[in-house]
Parts: C-alpha cells; sequence; structure tokens
C-alpha cells in the first residue's frame, strides 16, 4: 500500500498549540549548559508554569526528557540523541569526511570540527578535539554566527545573496571581539576571497585569542554541504603556520569533495557572485 506524501505549507498549515509549546522545551533544552527547572524554562517561554508542567510531564513520560536527579532541573533524554545521531548516519557527506578530518587532525595536532548550515547560523555535527593542553572547547550541536566563524564564512560564501543581505539587515553583524568585521561592503569582499583562495580564516574575529582555517565540503554538483575547520590558540597559530594549514584545509577540502564526486578540480558555483 503506497503512503500518501506530507506536504506542509507553512501559509496555510493548520497550528497544534500545544505541540508547537512542547517543541519549544525540546528546543530550549538542547540549548541549555546544564538543567532547567520549571520556573526558568517557565520565565524563558513566558508561559504559566502549569502550562510547563503538562507539556514536561508529557516530554518525560515519552521518553524525550528527564529530570535530573541532582537539580531537579529538566534535560534531554538519551532517545533525543539515539533520534540526532540517525539523522547524522544519513548524511553520507559525513561518512566521506570524517576519515580525512581524523587525519588532518592528527596532522595539525588541533581541534577539526565539521559544520552545517541551519538558517542564519552554523552548528556543529562532528569533532575531533586536540590532544594539546589548550584546545578549542566547541559542543557538537553548538551553533555559531556566520559572518565571523572560519565555518560561517565559509557557508556564507556559497550561499544566495539574499542570505548575507538578510544578515545584513538591523542588528546587524554582531561584534564579538575589536577584529570582528560588520561591514557589508568588508564581509562582501572577504567571501570573494574565501571563493577564490579555496579557504576562510577567522582572525580571532569570533572569540580573542582563537584563530582557525576553515574549508568548503561541495557534493558532486559544487553545491557546498559542509565546512570544516582547524581551531587553535593564537599563541600556536602564526602567519607562518596558518599557511601551512590552510594548505592542508584546501588539499582535504578537495580530497573530500571527491570523494563525494565533484571532479579532482573543482570549480564550484557560488550564488553570490556577480
Amino acid at each position: 500500500m503506497k503512503m500518501n506524501r506530507v506536504s506542509v505549507n507553512p501559509a496555510t498549515a493548520y497550528t497544534v498549540k500545544s505541540l508547537v509549546k512542547a517543541l519549544n522545551i525540546l528546543e530550549v533544552l538542547s540549548e541549555a549548559e546544564q538543567p532547567y527547572t520549571l520556573t526558568q524554562l517557565s520565565r524563558h517561554l513566558r508561559l504559566h508554569v502549569s502550562t510547563v508542567h503538562r507539556l514536561l510531564v508529557n516530554l518525560v513520560r515519552h521518553g524525550f526528557a528527564e529530570e535530573d536527579p541532582l537539580t531537579g532541573g529538566y534535560q534531554l533524554s538519551f532517545r533525543v540523541l539515539r533520534m540526532g545521531l540517525r539523522v547524522l548516519d544519513r548524511l553520507d557527506f559525513r561518512r566521506a569526511a570524517l576519515p580525512w578530518l581524523r587525519e588532518l587532525n592528527q596532522q595539525t595536532k588541533e581541534t577539526v570540527h565539521l559544520a552545517i548550515l541551519q538558517g542564519t547560523q552554523a552548528i556543529s555535527i562532528e569533532k575531533f578535539d586536540s590532544p594539546q593542553p589548550v584546545g578549542l572547547d566547541a559542543r557538537l550541536g553548538g551553533v555559531v554566527p556566520l559572518h565571523c566563524t572560519g565555518v560561517g564564512k565559509t557557508l556564507l560564501a556559497y550561499q544566495g545573496a539574499d542570505l548575507l543581505e538578510r544578515l545584513a539587515q538591523p542588528p546587524g553583524f554582531a561584534r564579538q571581539t575589536p577584529h570582528t568585521l560588520t561591514g557589508l561592503a568588508q564581509i562582501r569582499k572577504e567571501l570573494q576571497q574565501i571563493r577564490e583562495q579555496g579557504y576562510a580564516l577567522d582572525r580571532e574575529e569570533a572569540v580573542e585569542g582563537l584563530r582557525c582555517v576553515a574549508g568548503p565540503v561541495f557534493d558532486y554538483q559544487g553545491r557546498i554541504v559542509a565546512a570544516f575547520s582547524v581551531a587553535g590558540p593564537a599563541t600556536r597559530m602564526p602567519p607562518e603556520r596558518v599557511s601551512e594549514i590552510a594548505r592542508l584545509v584546501v588539499e582535504t577540502s578537495r580530497k573530500i569533495s571527491y570523494r563525494l564526486g565533484l571532479p579532482n578540480e573543482p570549480k564550484p558555483t557560488a550564488a553570490t557572485e556577480g
């Protein structure tokens, strides 16, 4: 028996308010550094405590959330983790990239992580930690800005011009450090350079004292599907070492993209050109 395909038109779709509120709770818990209490969730979501409690009871009952025995707060359950891992397993580019990213991590002895575009941010989906005492503390599932991070700028460089224009709308590009580029013309020029050289630099633009070199992952049609970066303390990444890492990043980008079907000398399309 053939199942009907679910088609959703956001303009006409019927909204189940209680479901939306429950999903908002899961979203908040997914971003939390520690368990949220009932009161904290209520304040954050601007919902009555009784409403949040009723929804949490159902989320816990069905295994999507759990109560932390030490704090009494709520957090996501391992069932959500298993669901997320199933999504990651469907990403062919991730499987293709892992061996090369692991090798890059071993070559540079710095933190390497893989990210994808999610709306107007980049989200980390894989990482290899630095074996050195001081490294990048990047959480899987963590989100970072597009305009001031290596993976973010790499992803942004190969998107349509409309995304850059959306990011430029007030309040505009947030200044994270004194090195952050916040002007639209500056960022446009930076994105053009990324497309020309095949890698992006984060020159302490997101976090002072942290530098990174990032590269793109293209599919067989030349479309960007992910970005990866090598990140470490500025003290371990002077200009001459950044240049060497950039060479390794470009080579790794070529290897992963070739494995995904892109020709050996890729000339990926960039919708922002022109």
